[in-house]
């Protein structure tokens, strides 16, 4: 089968995500982002019109661009059950397993956990000579699965972390002394760290509250995302939602609050961000990317808050053990400064780096 990929956005540092697969007849987009820059879309007349959305997982920069499917054809979204109750729920929906095979339109795809939010995955699509997908992943979470994908000939890679090698053993430390010196607020996104930083600080002896986003994802990694969780995490998971302190945007500050809005936005964190901006304390503590012109960004770089960064992203060391392990002539990376191309490109030799942003598969 003859197929085609066309990057379409994702070539460049944290774009949304938009790749179209062309084979046999067929138009598959996998990931419709918007983001991280609040209103920035993919081109979709590059896109064109498409038969299926297949999502990696239900984060904005992957599936905050839904509401444009009527400018590519209207087509239906393919993803797993969790990330479909994520999404709006007058949008053709159909399920596709979190660790095992399946078809779209014809097209055969092999699915595993990417180690990175309730209900993602990586996608291996049966088209050419085989295309591996990793969206976002991270082999590096104590509660997320992650399953090593199989030998594919080509692969677009996370490289949101360029060639940082930083462990989240050295970060989980970080965080954790933070934590001990008072009431602290941790912004973060409801459905990908924040479980995992809740749980790994209230098994570490500190007073967690969470809001009632983080608990509904909680729940669903219980529930319809429950094959996304490592089996040794159930357990801890559990005694999160049952005993968790609530938070609201009324709370005083109290032991670590774990709030959504991992910006500084939207939701609780905005809420509680808008009280205590102007004060000394609690300590505003941000984990992952802030994108320009966010509440996040400025009160980082005003001084009032703190960025420690909670891995959710592959290391390059990460990477390169992954590309050992599925072997594939060519690597696309994805979501990379081009500043570290030229760096990846000499530790991958001999297989091919590739940018184009139109490949035959």
């Amino acid at each position: 089968m003859s197929a085609r990929l066309i990057a379409v956005s994702g070539l460049g540092p944290k774009e949304p995500a938009a790749f179209v697969v062309e084979a046999d007849g067929r138009r598959l987009l996998l990931d419709c982002g918007e983001g991280p820059e609040p209103g920035r879309l993919p081109d979709f007349e590059a896109i064109g019109k498409v038969d299926a959305i297949i999502l990696s997982h239900s984060h904005k920069d992957h599936a905050g661009a839904l509401r444009c499917r009527n400018r590519i054809g209207s087509p239906p979204v393919y993803g797993t059950a969790s990330v479909l109750t994520r999404i709006e729920t007058d949008i053709p929906a159909h399920p596709i397993p979190i660790r095992s095979r399946a078809e779209v339109l014809g097209i055969a795809i092999e699915t595993g956990g990417n180690g990175h939010a309730p209900g993602g995955v990586w996608l291996r699509l049966a088209v050419g000579e085989g295309l591996l997908y990793m969206g976002d992943h991270s082999p590096e979470s104590r509660l997320y699965v992650f399953d090593m994908p199989p030998a594919t000939p080509t692969m677009i890679i996370d490289g949101s972390y360029g060639d940082a090698e930083t462990r989240l053993d050295e970060q989980r430390e970080g965080i954790a002394n933070l934590a001990a010196k008072g009431a602290v607020l941790l912004p973060m996104p409801a459905d990908g760290r924040g479980p995992d930083i809740a749980i790994f600080l209230r098994e570490s002896g500190f007073e967690v509250a969470i809001d009632d986003a983080v608990r509904t994802v909680a729940e669903i990694l219980l529930q319809d995302g429950r094959e996304s969780v490592r089996p040794e995490s159930i357990r801890a998971l559990q005694r999160l939602v049952k005993e968790a302190v609530p938070l609201d945007a009324r709370s005083d500050p109290r032991g670590v609050m774990i709030a959504h809005g991992g910006s500084g936005d939207v939701g609780i964190a905005a809420a509680l961000i808008k009280r205590w901006r102007d004060a000394r304390n609690p300590p505003i503590v941000f984990t992952g990317h802030l994108a320009a012109g966010t509440a996040g960004r400025m009160l980082v770089d005003s001084g009032r808050a703190i960025f420690q960064r909670w891995n959710v992203h592959p290391t390059l060391s990460d990477n390169l053990r992954l590309v050992e392990s599925v072997n594939p002539k060519r690597v696309i990376p994805a979501f990379v400064d081009p500043k570290h191309l030229p760096a990846w490109r000499q530790r991958l030799a001999p297989r091919e780096l590739v940018s184009a942003p139109s490949i035959a598969l």
